[in-house]
């Protein structure tokens, strides 16, 4: 790439696409993070009542999908941000 203007529009996608990738690594830990908190306390209320079936599957597995779908998100932005990366490298920059 020697066009000054097609590197810094691609030096501004990658500047954009880093902060993009930390923000949405930032709010996967806080909702991984909540996500154990409130399951470990309701398998704690579950095991002081001890009403017999474990009813804190369902919202463990429930929940865990929507996390695990927030962490496909989240590959998918980093992965982004590492393709530009490569093609600002192989431009030889």
């Amino acid at each position: 790439m020697t066009d000054p203007f097609e590197r810094a529009v691609l030096l501004e996608k990658i500047e954009r696409s880093a902060e993009e990738a930390r923000a949405a690594r930032e709010g996967f830990r806080v909702h991984a993070v909540v996500y154990v908190a409130v399951n470990i306390m309701l398998v704690v209320i579950w095991a002081l009542t001890w009403t017999g079936h474990p009813w804190f599957v369902y919202p463990l597995l429930g929940w865990g999908i929507g996390l695990a779908a927030h962490y496909a998100a989240v590959r998918n932005l980093t992965g982004r941000e590492r393709r530009l990366q490569a093609e600002l490298h192989a431009a030889g920059g």
